[in-house]
């Protein structure tokens, strides 16, 4: 049995969540953090009914001292901590010049620069036991730029060279790390973001902001079951053969392969075709 802490576990449809209930159903002990742990209840009810080990507990990623707490939480109550699941994020739309600063930092603040503190307080507790491992929940878009996601993508390519520089880091302590790329799954993320209040209205760019929105939460909309993600963090932290890249899904593996094979010239036009982009990059009206 591990002593499993994830990040962002609020949402009932979201990784974080799921996750938690796929590895306390394997028999490990999981801590589920997030915000505001009352959004939990409901999870804490489920794991008891179910005899599950889940405690809510918690962790604002973007404030070191509640990411210390956390982990200090775990060690008190479990005397150990094995895996590191980094969910915790937040989306953003809108086109560059759109988004507003406050904004965009925020997403690299939760997302990037959460994930990075959140480890930092987790591993001299690994160091110490000689064993652990982190995964990190990136995104299709940590290896392909996409158009009105800016702030998301940048935050997803930064976390992911981050964990790989760190691999080797931390290899030499029994530390073992792996990243997760999702693309589209039917979270409900997206559905539930004001996705109009991203971005600055009145712009030349308000025909493009809006496609892109709708376009996202459509895309998530029809994605594939978020349980195919959460069974594959599983399987990505308990396996014996460890690895650090895994592509969930039917899509993520095909495209990314395709991203790295093709040239950019090649990739450009697929990418707006894919987007429906066509009538936006060729400067008229939208279709």
């Amino acid at each position: 049995m591990s002593v499993v802490m994830i990040t962002g576990c609020s949402r009932p449809t979201g990784f974080g969540q799921l996750t938690a209930l796929a590895f306390a159903k394997s028999g490990h002990d999981v801590y589920a953090t997030m915000r505001k742990p009352e959004r939990g209840e409901a999870l804490e009810k489920e794991a008891v009914a179910n005899g599950l080990k889940i405690h809510v507990i918690e962790q604002d990623v973007n404030d070191p001292a509640s990411n210390r707490r956390a982990v200090q939480n775990v060690l008190e109550r479990s005397g150990r901590l094995d895996v590191l699941v980094n969910n915790a994020a937040v989306s953003a739309f809108g086109a560059l010049e759109t988004v507003s600063d406050e904004k965009y930092r925020s997403v690299l603040e939760t997302n990037f620069f959460g994930s990075v503190d959140a480890t930092r307080a987790a591993l001299p507790a690994m160091r110490e036991q000689g064993s652990g491992h982190i995964v990190y929940v990136t995104s299709l878009a940590g290896c392909i730029g996409l158009p009105g996601e800016t702030a998301y993508t940048a935050s997803k390519f930064a976390t992911e060279g981050m964990a790989e520089g760190l691999s080797y880091e931390v290899k030499r302590f029994g530390i073992n790390i792996s990243i997760v790329a999702p693309s589209f799954f039917n979270t409900g993320m997206s559905g539930n973001t004001d996705t109009e209040g991203h971005y600055a209205k009145g712009t030349v760019y308000d025909a493009f902001n809006e496609h892109i929105a709708a376009a996202t939460v459509a895309g998530e909309d029809a994605g594939e079951d978020p349980q195919l993600v959460a069974d594959m963090i599983l399987e990505a932290a308990t396996t014996e053969e460890p690895k650090l890249r895994w592509w969930p899904g039917e899509h993520g593996p095909g495209v990314s392969a395709a991203r790295r094979a093709m040239s950019d010239s090649d990739w450009e036009p697929m990418m707006i075709g894919d987007m429906k982009l066509g009538w936006w990059v060729e400067g008229n009206d939208p279709e």
